[in-house]
């Protein structure tokens, strides 16, 4: 509840105090817009820092792919040692 102001000083006084209440106001919605932006910007970057690990992993697969392809032509059982599964990950 406001109170009533007894003079102008006070009626002053309170009117400011709104006022600066209402750009403080302002000023919290602006850090939250930028707040949002920001955090957007980085999923975005970490969107394609995903991209860039499923290419390396693939190529890592293929790359172990193609050295049990010539273990295999070597005569030697690739099944003797440990080879890069992939595993399987959760999604949030």
């Amino acid at each position: 509840m406001i109170s009533t102001p007894d003079n102008l000083v006070e009626a002053h006084l309170l009117l400011e105090t709104a006022i600066s209440n209402c750009k403080i106001r302002h000023i919290e919605k602006s850090l939250a817009d930028q707040l949002v932006r920001r955090n957007a910007l980085q999923l975005q970057y970490s969107r394609l820092q995903v991209e860039k690990a499923k290419s390396k992993l693939a190529a890592a697969e293929l790359h172990v792919g193609q050295v049990q392809m010539v273990v295999r032509r070597s005569g030697y059982s690739p099944d003797s040692g440990e080879f890069c599964i992939t595993p399987v990950l959760r999604s949030f």
